[in-house]
């Protein structure tokens, strides 16, 4: 039964990504009618989170756009769908001697204790990323998330250990002054050098600083670091490449350090059942001061527009009125981005692995930053264990990410062979279960114009570690609809809220399938 809504708002979001599920809190909060809208039955956009039969049915181009008829736009576009999607197996669809044989010799010696039906019978137990991010402990996003007390919807972890990749082999990359002095790779002589390097950043002059000549790497050899120690700086901690400038060398350095201590031994944080748990925290809020949902709207949207201005959406038989729209990059009519060209790509892989990348005792949240090769970027590598809820017991989902050069398949190739027992080549490492490659489109640098003056298009996901971008572009586009509001002010717990002539009500949740956010 189609569901009616109302016809009415202040604030219409199509999409339920990052930013513009950060814009609806922050309207929401401030009293605005909000409805929030999404042609997908999940939250998240491509910031969303799946379990493992739902990745698999998940068809990133599935939502293209249709002709549009005169003044009506058809939302949708073909320019920022997801692309070069594919799994694979790696295991056998189930148990040995049974009529269901596995189909090939290279096939029978992966076997392993795994099967295909086991994996699946624990689907719900995954939690797959599209975009795992991870949070600064004094980061803009975790400063946001305490301030406005979105932080009582969602769980964090602390990283528990940062690793590189050196001299052919894994590293942990020392987080703390006793993390220094306890690492046998370093001698004496380097980790006063050291420490006495991270004590002055602060010091350096803004005329070096702003030297675009200088690179950061230039810099730290130009302090008679030895290798090792330009190593854990440069990638590890500063997440950077030769190119990277002395400034952002610096800031980004200044970001790792300023955040150790606060929640655990690491600088970063990780959301409990991944990372598409974050984009729900804030529709949570949302819906807490009255924001409408209306997911799995199987009807093609249309909006009308005149002058210059949206007048209406148009779901199904409905004409749904507001001042302001707010549209996800991928939702965005075919017409107003029909001259974009998306020149990057994020390439992502993501693995189901039985066992750790550096096993040892017990399990690790762990970061890997593996440097650039020739020809090759840097990649940022989050593999989670089972106590994060993103997976079952004694098995790992390892995320890679990088900005694309060929295919995520090939770009990841060199790494693949060096952390994982590929045919039995490293038999301590661990094996691939299960593999997932795609690409998603880099909008986070384009710019849209010719939109009509009342649409706020939110770019996708970027290749930032954290969301501290996301966060200041959802600021931004809330304060170019309302300059006189405040940005997310504290929510109340539920114990503050009086309820009667001054309480808040309970938005209501529109869905044609089961809905997370309560």
């Amino acid at each position: 039964m189609e569901n009616q809504l109302p016809t009415e708002f202040d604030v219409v979001l199509i999409g339920t990504g990052m930013i513009e599920s950060i814009v609806s809190a922050a309207a929401s909060r401030v009293g605005k009618n909000v409805l929030h809208i999404d042609c997908n039955d999940y939250y998240g956009s491509q910031w969303a989170s799946f379990n493992l039969r739902s990745i698999h049915s998940f068809l990133p181009s599935s939502y293209e756009a249709q002709e549009s008829q005169k003044d009506h736009k058809t939302i949708g576009n073909k320019i920022f769908n997801i692309q070069n999607f594919e799994t694979q197996w790696h295991i056998p669809k189930t148990e040995p001697n049974t009529p269901d044989l596995i189909e090939s010799p290279q096939e029978t010696q992966q076997q392993t204790l795994y099967t295909q039906s086991k994996l699946l019978d624990d689907s719900r137990k995954f939690n797959i990323d599209l975009v795992p991010k991870l949070h600064f402990a004094k980061g803009e996003f975790v400063e946001l998330l305490i301030s406005s007390n979105i932080a009582r919807y969602v769980e964090y972890r602390s990283v528990s250990r940062v690793l590189t990749y050196l001299n052919g082999q894994l590293e942990v990359v020392p987080c703390s002054r006793s993390d220094v002095f306890a690492n046998s790779r370093v001698s004496v002589i380097e980790k006063r050098m050291l420490m006495k390097l991270l004590t002055s950043l602060d010091e350096i002059d803004d005329t070096l600083r702003n030297d675009k000549d200088i690179t950061f790497k230039k810099y730290l050899s130009s302090k008679k670091l030895s290798d090792n120690l330009i190593h854990f700086i440069l990638y590890a901690m500063a997440r950077s490449t030769s190119e990277t400038s002395l400034a952002e060398g610096i800031e980004r350095t200044k970001q790792f350090l300023n955040s150790l201590g606060r929640f655990g031994k690491t600088p970063m944080l990780f959301s409990m059942y991944g990372s598409g748990e974050t984009p729900q925290a804030f529709c949570r809020l949302s819906a807490v001061f009255g924001g409408i949902y209306a997911l799995n709207q199987e009807t093609q949207l249309s909006i009308k527009v005149e002058s210059n201005s949206i007048k209406f959406l148009q779901n199904g038989k409905q004409e749904i009125k507001a001042e302001k729209f707010v549209v996800g990059a991928e939702y965005t009519p075919q017409e107003f981005v029909k001259a974009i060209n998306v020149k990057h790509y994020i390439a992502r892989a993501i693995f189901i692995t039985d066992q750790s990348v550096m096993p040892i005792d017990h399990e690790h949240l762990t970061l890997l930053m593996y440097p650039p090769e020739e020809g090759k970027n840097i990649v940022t590598i989050i593999e989670t264990g089972s106590h994060t809820g993103t997976c079952p017991k004694n098995l790992f989902l390892v995320h890679f990410t990088a900005k694309q050069l060929r295919t995520p398949r090939d770009d990841f190739q060199h790494i693949i062979k060096n952390l994982f027992n590929i045919n039995d080549s490293l038999p301590n490492r661990p094996k691939i279960l299960w593999s997932c490659y795609f690409s998603i489109p880099l909008t986070s640098d384009l710019k849209f114009e010719d939109v009509p003056e009342n649409m706020f298009v939110c770019s996708g996901p970027d290749m930032d570690l954290d969301y501290d971008s996301a966060i200041k572009k959802g600021r931004s586009i809330f304060q170019k609809m309302y300059p006189d509001l405040e940005f997310l002010p504290r929510a109340p717990d539920p114990e503050e809220i009086i309820f009667g002539e001054e309480s808040t009500s309970e938005g209501a949740v529109i869905n044609n399938e089961t809905s997370d956010v309560q």
